[in-house]
């Protein structure tokens, strides 16, 4: 793919992201995605023959990029406590760095998931969405060896990745309420952030 094409289709993408967290996949016009883009209506079909279809790219695209971009470090031999010290960490810079995620997937849930209901076994029979299993099978050979304690391995999951998105859903809430006791720095936030939840985490399960 050359690189006007690259550079097209990530227009395309960010101004459907947009469309879509503004007026949801229902509301969401062709026609308006065309105009963010600043390309026209026909080029846009070339690229995607309709909405669903572009929905659809978008959303696996952005799923991916949260759930697939960092199972890597659940196939390390390092002690879980590790691992999950980086997959915070990695985590929440990821969001920081994608900042329109959460709210495009908390969209797409609030109109009933089902998109995502359609995408997760596709993605799992293909292979590209191995968090989940990865994190639930470390987290049993930890408890196995004793590391940490027995808890539901989905449960633990469930919280670690609410942990980690809550503070980009409600920043507005905890800007307000932080700058009327001082001054709010975002990103000495986001670092005592992740330093937060690992700590509440990792005692609630040590052994």
């Amino acid at each position: 793919m050359g690189k006007d094409n690259r550079s097209t289709e990530e227009k395309i993408f960010r101004a459907a992201m947009t469309e879509f967290i503004d007026k949801g996949r229902h509301g969401a016009r062709m026609q308006e995605i065309a105009d963010r883009a600043e390309i026209n209506k026909a080029m846009l079909h070339y690229y995607f023959r309709n909405k669903e279809q572009l929905y659809s790219h978008v959303f696996q695209t952005v799923f991916l990029k949260v759930f697939g971009s960092l199972h890597h470090l659940f196939e390390q031999e390092m002690p879980f406590s590790v691992s999950l010290r980086l997959f915070i960490d990695g985590y929440i810079d990821l969001i920081k760095s994608n900042p329109k995620i959460p709210a495009f997937i908390m969209r797409e849930l609030s109109e009933g998931g089902e998109v995502i209901r359609a995408l997760i076994p596709r993605l799992v029979k293909a292979e590209q969405f191995m968090l989940p299993g990865l994190f639930m099978r470390r987290a049993g050979e930890a408890m196995e060896k004793g590391e940490i304690r027995r808890v539901d391995p989905l449960q633990l999951l469930m919280t670690v990745i609410g942990a980690g998105v809550y503070f980009f859903l409600a920043e507005p809430m905890v800007k307000g309420v932080m700058e009327t006791t001082g001054a709010y720095d975002r990103e000495r936030f986001l670092q005592e952030r992740k330093k937060h939840i690992y700590d509440i985490i990792i005692n609630g399960i040590k052994s």
